[in-house]
């Protein structure tokens, strides 16, 4: 086993990427906690750079990936247990941390280009999401409802954070997200590509289930307590909101998103293909 003493260096650069955003574009890492979620990493192709152990306490299935990964290359480090959870990663976390290498993505205005025309035809655009929970759950959902490409525009959450990466529950893996800086840049690109720019706020435009959800599109949510600034406006062709029952104001925006998301995969699968049957997807 190596001493903390030793890996005392690597230990401050592990917490300095649990914790700084900036720290982990500058590296081009993330963070990926226990053996479920590294083993889907791998699987996603991802390359592993380290993997630290917390031998004393790991499981069968940590030791036999941490054994694996370090078959690949990966550095393999031992450490003594309670150790990472002075990283801060997570409350609780598990014996295993892996340093994962951040998959190459097309940048966003590549998101509907040409070559993908016929694949990304629903694009899902989060605008300066703050919550890492929602954002990990707008991963999953956009995955489970078939999109091909999740976009997060403006000032909010990095979605290569730890609390993310494990809300994801994998989706950030299969379905890298896109960063952009520039929300109405962002949207205007996508309509320059045949992509109709959806809204979702509450109480705004058409009751999701009247309005037109056929692809392509592109689903547009916004900020948990502001949602999509009024300087956007321009930059959407319609608006869609889903209908409350009882004294509920506003759905979270994660919810509001899977039920929106399904409803899209739902026009597609229900959508006539060429020979006059519904599509698959």
């Amino acid at each position: 086993m190596v001493s903390v003493t030793s890996v005392r260096p690597r230990l401050a650069e592990l917490r300095r990427l649990a914790r700084s955003a900036a720290a982990r574009r500058a590296e081009g890492v993330f963070l990926v906690e226990g053996a479920t979620l590294g083993a889907e990493a791998v699987a996603a192709g991802l390359h592993v750079r380290e993997v630290y152990l917390e031998a004393a306490r790991a499981d069968e299935e940590s030791r036999v990936l941490s054994e694996q990964l370090a078959g690949t290359g990966a550095a393999l480090v031992e450490i003594e247990a309670g150790t990472l959870a002075k990283v801060g990663a997570s409350v609780t976390p598990q014996p295993l941390l892996a340093v994962v290498e951040r998959p190459a993505v097309a940048a966003p205005e590549s998101a509907s280009g040409e070559a993908h025309d016929d694949v990304v035809s629903f694009v899902l655009v989060a605008v300066s999401v703050a919550d890492p929970g929602n954002a990990g759950t707008l991963l999953r959902c956009a995955e489970a409802a078939g999109a091909g490409s999740v976009i997060f525009a403006g000032a909010g959450v990095d979605p290569y954070g730890p609390k993310t990466v494990r809300a994801s529950a994998g989706s950030i893996f299969r379905l890298p997200p896109l960063l952009a800086e520039d929300p109405a840049a962002t949207l205007e690109d996508l309509r320059g590509r045949g992509l109709r720019t959806l809204g979702a706020a509450a109480g705004r435009g058409l009751p999701y289930d009247a309005a037109d959800l056929t692809p392509p599109l592109a689903l547009v949510v916004g900020n948990e307590s502001h949602g999509l600034p009024a300087s956007l406006a321009g930059h959407i062709d319609e608006w869609v909101h889903v209908p409350l029952g009882g004294q509920a104001e506003s759905l979270n925006v994660g919810a509001a998103a899977a039920v929106l998301c399904f409803e899209v995969q739902r026009r597609r699968r229900d959508a006539p293909t060429a020979g006059g049957t519904p599509a698959d997807r």
